[in-house]
């Protein structure tokens, strides 16, 4: 997992580029085309608008627990969408920035913890669910915003360490990031994830 950064201008380049989980699968022209018939349907709707709608009408949310298990943190953006099943936040999160990025869209992924879950970890509770969620950031319109691709949802106005949502996710709206990245940078299963997120929560500034 890297360090964090503020996220400034000249992140635009890096985050441009493909990740190891993140190489495009579909050519381009797909994509925009896709993009432009969303949008020529919804007649206010932006790129990421447009985008995350697209996502959503090819790929379901698993209902399997099994399934779930399974395949989190362990499939590259195209087996994902083959499959035609997100496992949760970080699935969709693949996907979104994974098409971003062939739009001209500099894109992130962002893993955050839920602020509880750290108070929890660095007061040595028993932990038996970790808890965050998956953003992506994008820069757009002149200035980087922050896109939940799960939940179909925009923050034009956000702190990119401290992220406080005007919705909530799993009952919280307060959420710390703690990685960012092109992508996860490697398949992980669940456990190694997980022993991760709180080794790093441990360190975390609440």
């Amino acid at each position: 997992m890297k360090e964090l950064n503020k996220l400034n201008i000249n992140d635009i380049q890096t985050y441009l580029q493909a990740g190891v989980l993140t190489e495009p699968f579909l050519s381009g022209e797909i994509v925009k085309n896709k993009i432009l018939y969303d949008k020529n349907t919804h007649s206010h709707a932006n790129d990421i608008e447009s985008l995350m709608r697209w996502v959503h009408a090819h790929v379901t949310s698993s209902n399997s627990e099994e399934f779930s298990i399974k395949n989190k943190f362990q499939r590259t953006a195209k087996e994902i969408w083959k499959s035609g099943v997100a496992t949760g936040c970080t699935d969709w999160a693949t996907l979104f920035v994974t098409f971003a990025r062939q739009l001209g869209i500099p894109a992130t992924l962002l893993h955050t913890a839920e602020k509880s879950f750290v108070e929890d970890v660095k007061n040595n509770k028993d932990i038996t669910v970790c808890k965050g969620h998956s953003f992506c950031e994008c820069y757009f319109n002149g200035k980087w915003i922050l896109v939940d691709p799960t939940f179909k949802k925009i923050e034009n106005n956000y702190d990119c360490n401290y992220i406080h949502l005007n919705y909530q996710v799993g009952g919280s709206n307060d959420y710390i990031s703690y990685y960012r990245g092109l992508d996860l940078g490697k398949k992980q299963t669940m456990k190694e994830h997980n022993n991760e997120m709180i080794e790093i929560s441990k360190g975390l500034t609440i």
